[in-house]
């Protein structure tokens, strides 16, 4: 495929070939009239093998015509093919059931999160939980999970048609040779590794940029961007050693992309910053083992963290609620829902994304 410049004027021939206006070079583009002619030769066949454009089981409108057509395929069959469906759908045992909701279940799956004591990283677990996963497990730096921890683990125990296991592990992100050992032990336990959420961060406000103490903006740096990286080299492994595909989602911010006026947070700013580029680097790498590395940028949440500064500066709610749209910040719990998504099927075609 040759890239076309964004304001290049583009037409498509009938001699299936492809112009492009104001440069006069045609390019090669073949123009397939028919699913039937493009997949006619041995060759394009062998391509189709190799990189394949169908679901692994009928999903979406793939199911319906297989449902449709119970395996007629081509123009002559079209009536008989009708009258197959007609039959298929008469029979109620047999009638098509939704399947949207199924591509977020995570039936089954293993996942850790980083983070995971409290805050978004909690909320996330929970929600991996919901979704149908088998085990998560919570990342954190305290020797003992916090209160709030443990009455989520007792929430989960106590779910109706939930079966799975809040686990807590402490650990320190920024030490790679831990994490790596921590995680290879929960592979060895669980015998496979599907959802990664980096969700561990801290933020440290100085007086300004120019006299910022090295130590400080080090220490952010370590956990911001080396435990996020430490944590995502951790699941990776365990994924390529049990061989099943991954989704690994690190946690950056809009602080990455945008700068915080008025709040000297040079440190976090940056290592959100280093965050969003390491996902695209990582799913670069990572997509040909099937594994998807995603970046989660949330805006103004409330959370332990920010509380911290809310609290003491009630003028930052309404400041910051005017930044937003919406007229407000956000909810730990409104990033449930993209949580899952990302570490579904849901998304299975989505990877380097911020």
């Amino acid at each position: 495929m040759i890239p076309v410049p964004h304001r290049m004027l583009v037409s498509m021939k009938s001699t299936a070939r492809l112009t492009v206006v104001g440069r006069g070079v045609p390019v090669a583009a073949p123009m397939y009239t028919s699913h039937e002619r493009f997949i006619s030769s041995t060759s394009r066949r062998k391509r189709l093998e190799r990189f394949p454009v169908q679901p692994p089981t009928p999903v979406g409108v793939s199911a319906a015509v297989a449902a449709a057509s119970s395996g007629l395929a081509g123009p002559d069959s079209l009536s008989a093919a009708s009258e197959k469906s007609q039959d298929f759908l008469e029979n109620e045992n047999a009638k098509p059931k939704p399947t949207i909701f199924d591509e977020f279940a995570l039936t089954d799956r293993v996942g850790i999160v980083s983070g995971g004591n409290r805050g978004l990283g909690l909320e996330m677990a929970l929600a991996l939980c919901e979704a149908g996963a088998r085990a998560v497990y919570c990342l954190d730096l305290p020797a003992e999970p916090s209160a709030e921890w443990r009455q989520t683990q007792a929430y989960v125990e106590g779910m109706e048609g939930v079966d799975a296991r809040l686990e807590y592990v402490s650990v320190d992100v920024t030490k790679q040779e831990d994490v790596w050992a921590r995680v290879a032990e929960i592979g060895d336990r669980e015998g496979r590794m599907d959802v990664c959420v980096a969700a561990a961060g801290i933020l440290k406000e100085h007086t300004d940029c120019l006299s910022y103490p090295a130590k400080q903006f080090k220490e952010v740096l370590d956990v911001n961007t080396c435990g996020v990286l430490y944590t995502a080299q951790a699941a990776g492994q365990q994924m390529v050693r049990f061989g099943n595909k991954g989704s690994i989602i690190l946690i950056a911010s809009m602080s990455g992309s945008i700068t915080n006026r008025d709040h000297a947070w040079v440190s976090y700013n940056s290592s959100k910053s280093a965050v969003l580029q390491m996902a695209r680097s990582m799913a670069c790498e990572l997509g040909k083992k099937d594994i998807r590395v995603n970046s989660l940028s949330p805006g103004h949440i409330y959370t332990s963290m920010t509380a911290a500064y809310l609290d003491k500066q009630p003028h930052l709610l309404e400041k910051w609620s005017n930044l937003n749209p919406m007229g407000r910040i956000g909810r730990p719990d409104e990033m449930r829902g993209v949580c899952v998504w990302l570490a579904s099927d849901a998304s299975s075609f989505c990877t380097g994304s911020e």
